[in-house]
């Protein structure tokens, strides 16, 4: 949306450290070219459209001076002290890049936008800091400053659907350090609807995935250790779509053949994972003086939900890895508008029926306190999948609510 531009571009401007401001659009838009032209900002456009992101980047450098280069998306609003915490630590020659927190202010928009930011909390909290501390530090897609020398020492942004991911391994692989400063300098617009979060979280998935394929293995001997560690362990996240597909099916088999997935009395099985439970408990409470906010404390249940529901498209990103099928770099949708979306709820929906199917013939074949308890898991599975179809419909319940309130009025 221009409005969105526009007041991301006015903020640009108005960062108070000296700089030139560019806008990279594809489009040639005349508005946007005439806007610029108002607020003194470089408009780059280009005719050979190459590498998505990464190739408007490497062609706005082509035609720019400056000795760092700062990546925003158009819907991240930057302060007018941005860069005030962040050029200071370029003294230092080896420091390639200097990346910071990744905020957001539409998060109560939807249940989806305040899921998919808590997701994040820990990200850009406890995570990060930790990867600043061994030399790890993720460059996001946007927010993330980088010295030009760096980028022309790796032949420019690397591309890709994790395109940020690929030249940060890219910089550590050639020796750069990297900085991680914990500050909110600028805010932006996480994905509101579901099939915007999905659409961001399949790129991700395959994305991450094609690098650990790709990229990893060549750059393999020229990462320090905790590098290699980084970034074999960064994909792991996606094949959690592997482990909510196999909580999905015990219970169902379970029901369905009489069988049981472990044998061991419920008793003793308490005994050994409540210790676990009750320590990932205690390390989630530990973590949370690290948060950046003190609205990001908490458990983000609805950040875990949306996760949870978010498995087939991370099964899928890992499907295509292996056909080697490619999907273009589309840019995640922040407008919050989204059409019929019953299609993407399809594969959660199939699992509840499954499984309320699965229920109904165990308990009917044979009533018996094991069919109870894996009738129980089941259950629980139902309503954790319910959620991500209640959260994508939300947009319609309000409507409803809406319109019926205006025929009671």
């Amino acid at each position: 949306p221009y409005e969105m531009i526009e007041e991301t571009l006015l903020a640009i401007v108005n960062i108070t450290y000296p700089h030139q401001s560019y806008l990279c659009d594809e489009s040639d838009d005349p508005y946007l070219k005439a806007l610029c032209e108002k607020l003194g900002v470089n408009h780059v456009t280009r005719i050979k459209k190459v590498d998505a992101k990464a190739g408007n980047i490497n062609n706005a450098l082509l035609i720019s001076s400056g000795e760092l280069c700062v990546v925003l998306d158009p819907d991240h609003v930057p302060q007018p002290n941005f860069l005030d915490p962040i050029v200071a630590h370029f003294n230092d020659e080896k420091i390639g890049y200097v990346q910071i927190v990744q905020a957001y202010k539409n998060y109560g928009e939807s249940l989806i936008a305040k899921g998919a930011a808590q997701q994040t909390f820990q990200f850009y909290g406890p995570i990060m800091m930790t990867m600043n501390k061994y030399g790890t530090v993720l460059a996001i897609g946007a927010n993330c400053t980088f010295r030009r020398a760096a980028l022309e020492s790796i032949g420019g942004h690397a591309a890709g659907l994790a395109e940020d991911m690929n030249t940060a391994m890219h910089l550590h692989a050639k020796g750069w350090k990297s900085i991680y400063v914990p500050q909110i300098l600028a805010r932006g617009l996480v994905p509101s609807t579901m099939s915007a979060y999905y659409a961001q979280q399949l790129k991700w998935a395959r994305g991450v995935f094609e690098l650990l394929v790709t990229s990893y293995p060549k750059l393999f001997k020229k990462f320090t250790w905790q590098q290699k560690i980084h970034y074999a362990l960064i994909p792991l996240y996606y094949l959690s779509g592997i482990i909510f597909l196999i909580n999905f099916l015990i219970p169902i088999l379970s029901l369905t053949f009489d069988t049981s997935p472990i044998n061991i009395d419920f008793l003793y099985f308490m005994m050994y994972a409540g210790p676990l439970v009750l320590l990932s408990f205690l390390i989630r409470l530990f973590v949370q003086r690290w948060v950046m906010e003190e609205e990001e404390r908490g458990f983000h249940v609805v950040g875990g939900l949306l996760m949870i529901g978010t498995w087939w498209i991370f099964l899928i990103g890992l499907y295509y890895t292996i056909l080697r099928k490619k999907i273009p770099y589309i840019p995640t949708p922040k407008d919050g508008k989204e059409d019929g979306n019953w299609k993407i709820n399809i594969p959660n929906i199939a699992v509840i029926i499954i499984s309320i199917l699965s229920i109904i013939y165990g308990l009917v074949t044979d009533w018996n306190p094991y069919n109870l308890i894996m009738s129980g898991f089941a259950s629980v599975n139902c309503l954790i999948l319910s959620f991500s179809i209640v959260a994508s419909r939300q947009a319609y319940f309000r409507s409803l609510k809406k319109k019926y309130s205006l025929l009671n009025t």
